[in-house]
């Protein structure tokens, strides 16, 4: 089995929306002999351990009363880190303004790589500023091409 069922999906995002949190993305995947439950939260301002440690408390609980899912696995549960990848197009919304960094299936402008702002986004593509070009700055990216984005650290 490599699929979480949808229901155990929809019944952890209801924990975590339950107590104000954003659920940002669930993960299962095999991790040598067992496999990986991850789930990754978020709140404005960010999670702390505590609310970590509460959201793995009842989905931990969730998964021991209901036993949706056969055989072993570990669960976690954490922030999505300061280099949070984008899983849905309100991320692209939510992130106008920060530092970004964007892999494409194919070339924009000759790059692979854009890093820059994110400064437009219409649904179908997003526009990523790079403050090193002095001419040209703006890199076009359509949606359908972006293979990754994340926020890039800034320090």
């Amino acid at each position: 089995m490599s699929q979480l069922p949808e229901r155990v999906h929809e019944e952890i995002e209801r924990i975590v929306e339950a107590e104000s949190l954003e659920l940002v993305h669930i993960e299962y995947k095999r991790q040598g002999r067992e496999f990986l439950l991850r789930v990754d939260i978020d709140k404005p301002g960010g999670v702390n351990i505590d609310d970590c440690q509460l959201i793995s408390h009842q989905v931990s609980t969730y998964l021991d009363v209901e036993d949706p899912i056969p055989g072993e696995f570990e669960l976690q549960v954490s922030s999505p880190g300061l280099d949070r990848k984008f899983y849905r197009d309100s991320d692209y919304q939510k992130f106008i303004g920060r530092l970004v960094r964007v892999k494409t299936a194919r070339a924009i402008r000759g790059l692979h790589v854009i890093v820059g702002r994110l400064k437009e986004f219409d649904g179908a593509r997003i526009v990523v500023t790079d403050p090193v070009m002095k001419k040209d700055a703006d890199y076009e990216v359509p949606l359908a091409e972006i293979k990754e984005a994340r926020l890039e650290v800034e320090i």
